[in-house]
């Protein structure tokens, strides 16, 4: 007897085409997330490489949907209120720091260090949470203090993974301070700025305290800019510049893991999606 394979294929090629048109407009609203404002279906369709009719046809359902809204009297799209109101119901049941709990106790596991969650407080990096060293002798620290964003590893990393404007803002500010927050060299912290972006982590070398020496790296969200930062941090004689370095690549791995959870995408990581 001869098997009819003819609505089993159909039916294959039709939740084929439904899973692609799913991620074709998955890779709309992912887009509008990461993306400063508004854009025009064209930007749209240039971005993402897909031919107009397609974005167009996604646009319109989403807008049905009421994921995506078109202002009046404007040719551009941005995320409606929805969004806003996942955030909200998110945020009721799931903890940020619980989330990247289980990252910073992999990096201590490793490394056997300090490991250290901080944020950008204005003008003050203020750690936010930290798992202890497993050594017996680690460096003393509390959640809650804070330190100066341009002698420390976490801050240096937020500020090389912000918008140059916001570094900009912080030199005019600490240059004008007269306590130990103020800047007398810009150059030299534009350079060490700039050679934190350009390794892909933040050192301090016992610049900010002596006997203490600390790696760090930002944790991006949809938007490419910094959420927080990770840092690893242990006594100079045993956490030594070599010992540093090694673990480097660990904690880019980590923090870049952690960045594409809350939506970050590296430039040109995406696969375009057939049209």
């Amino acid at each position: 007897m001869r098997t009819d394979t003819t609505g089993s294929r159909a039916e294959s090629l039709g939740n084929a085409a439904t899973v692609l048109s799913v991620e074709k407009a998955l890779t709309v609203v992912e887009l509008l997330m990461r993306d400063a404002g508004p854009l025009t279906a064209r930007e749209i369709s240039e971005r993402l490489e897909l031919n107009r009719t397609t974005v167009h046809r996604l646009l319109n359902a989403l807008t049905h949907r009421g994921w995506i809204e078109k202002p009046a009297r404007s040719s551009t799209y941005r995320l409606s209120l929805k969004f806003l109101a996942l955030a909200h119901l998110t945020s009721q049941y799931r903890s940020f720091l619980l989330e990247v709990k289980p990252s910073l106790e992999y990096l201590a596991e490793l490394s056997r260090e300090t490991v250290h969650l901080g944020v950008l407080d204005g003008f003050d990096v203020v750690h936010i949470d930290k798992v202890e060293s497993l050594e017996l002798v680690g460096v003393s620290s509390k959640i809650g203090s804070r330190g100066i964003p341009h002698t420390t590893a976490l801050g240096r990393a937020l500020l090389a993974a912000s918008p140059d404007a916001v570094l900009d803002s912080y030199l005019r500010d600490a240059h004008a301070r007269a306590d130990r927050y103020r800047v007398t060299d810009e150059a030299t912290v534009r350079a060490e700025i700039e050679r934190t972006r350009e390794r892909g982590y933040s050192l301090d070398d016992e610049d900010d305290s002596i006997g203490v020496r600390c790696l760090g790296m930002a944790v991006l969200g949809a938007s490419g800019e910094p959420i927080c930062a990770i840092s690893l941090t242990g006594p100079s004689p045993r956490f030594t510049l070599a010992r540093a370095i090694a673990l480097a690549p660990a904690l880019i791995a980590t923090a870049e893991d952690v960045s594409r959870r809350f939506g970050w995408e590296p430039s040109g990581a995406r696969a375009p999606v057939c049209s």
